[in-house]
């Protein structure tokens, strides 16, 4: 009888500890499933090296799609290219961009220049992507709505 109570005790600790580990688990992947997918989200550019992008220019994004292809705007002009991930990390191969000359280019040239990158680090935090070289932080994006 003592016997049995001690196997019937461990059995309810083991249930215990399956319960707990499984909500814990639940949680995390309810947490991961609100992350936006790197692939075909459209990522609008917030920050170059910590520097907010002004709102008065054309938003520039980046969309990633499934082939290993980019595309976007700068804030003037389109540009493209191909990508590759590892884990966590993403080298991005900058093709090209139209040539158009606007009043602003800045924050286009400070963009195109980060394009280049080998980065070491890429994260999902629900709807930010962020982008980071050895260094830190290089390119911070938001999950924003494809103009029609």
């Amino acid at each position: 009888m003592k016997r049995t109570a001690v196997i019937f005790s461990i059995v309810i600790v083991v249930l215990l500890v399956l319960s707990v580990t499984a909500c814990m688990t639940a949680k995390k992947k309810a947490e991961m499933a609100q992350n936006k997918p790197l692939v075909d989200t459209y990522w609008v550019l917030k920050s170059v090296k910590g520097e907010d992008i002004p709102k008065n220019i054309i938003t520039p994004f980046i969309v990633f799609h499934s082939d290993g292809t980019y595309n976007g705007n700068l804030g003037c002009n389109k540009f493209f290219g191909n990508y590759r991930c590892g884990k966590s990390k993403m080298k991005m191969e900058y093709e090209g961009a139209t040539k158009r000359l606007c009043e602003t280019m800045k924050v286009e040239k400070l963009f195109m220049l980060h394009l280049h990158s080998d980065f070491k680090q890429y994260e999902i935090i629900k709807d930010t992507l962020i982008l980071k070289d050895k260094e830190g932080e290089v390119l911070r994006f938001f999950a924003g709505v494809r103009p029609e």
